[in-house]
């Protein structure tokens, strides 16, 4: 009555069309997966605005270093021309000889070590050194100069508005002050001594132009140990200021004792300030 079905065969029939193995479908190349793959990588960065401007700095970045390695690896970057500014009694080839720049690379020259080297030239005070790209180098020079001199017996020497002897240096105003020295000195002294605090109280009294402002017109300077620094003026008396010591208190009493002065016909010869409110009149 019924009729028997034919399981076998259906079941083999369905393993038949279940059968998933690589024999009925074709394999892909490797290179077209990679681009496939790659493919929707750059679709991924294009369509991320953020991701794609990250990743064109970092590229751009890469590329600029290379290239100033590059160039600084070449024989453009190297240092050839070297400019000498503001020298008057220094050979320009002295200085350039001791920066010891020439060829080196304008990117990995040592410019504070050619500074400490020029500095030790005698005459600079002062150096500084710029880069001029690509391949070129500024050296601005600042040369010692004169002030006055000190001088004790028949020794002279120039020296500077804080007192330092300068053997190298640019020449004192031909109106620059001298300091006269009537300090003892011993014969076994070789080197003559500056009192620097004597000198910096003259260059101040002179570019303040204290006594000019007074009516009064300097003769010398003179120094003595005991007494420290004396002002000689024209038809005036002695100054006596000793140091530098209550500067505006002396100038002060000075201006007063001259208008004074000047209303007197009393001699006086020297007007001693050493010691403060105790003013000492000859």
């Amino acid at each position: 009555m019924f009729r028997r079905k034919n399981r076998i065969n259906k079941k083999i029939y369905l393993n038949r069309s279940l059968d998933l193995s690589g024999k009925h479908f074709p394999k892909k190349k490797p290179w077209i997966i990679f681009f496939k793959t790659q493919l929707s990588l750059i679709k991924i960065i294009l369509l991320n605005k953020k991701t794609f401007r990250i990743v064109f700095s970092l590229t751009t970045i890469f590329l600029i270093l290379i290239g100033i390695i590059k160039i600084s690896e070449s024989d453009v970057a190297r240092i050839q021309n070297i400019d000498v500014l503001g020298t008057e009694i220094i050979n320009s080839r002295d200085i350039v000889e001791m920066s010891n720049l020439n060829g080196q690379s304008i990117f990995s020259a040592d410019i504070d070590k050619a500074q400490q080297n020029i500095s030790n030239i005698k005459g600079v005070e002062e150096v500084v050194i710029n880069r001029k790209w690509i391949n070129g180098i500024e050296i601005i020079i600042s040369e010692a100069q004169g002030w006055g001199y000190w001088q004790h017996n028949e020794q002279r020497v120039l020296v500077d508005a804080s007192g330092k002897i300068l053997s190298v240096a640019r020449p004192a105003p031909s109106d620059a002050p001298t300091i006269i020295d009537f300090s003892i000195q011993t014969d076994r002294q070789k080197k003559i001594n500056v009192d620097q605090n004597s000198v910096k109280l003259v260059a101040r009294l002179e570019s303040e132009k204290r006594f000019r402002k007074m009516g009064l017109n300097t003769i010398s300077y003179v120094f003595e140990d005991k007494r420290g620094l004396t002002i000689l003026l024209e038809d005036a008396p002695n100054i006596v200021m000793g140091d530098a010591s209550n500067y505006f208190y002396k100038i002060a009493t000075l201006q007063e004792l001259i208008s004074r002065l000047n209303k007197t016909t009393s001699e006086i010869n020297e007007i001693d300030l050493r010691f403060g409110s105790n003013v000492v009149i000859r």
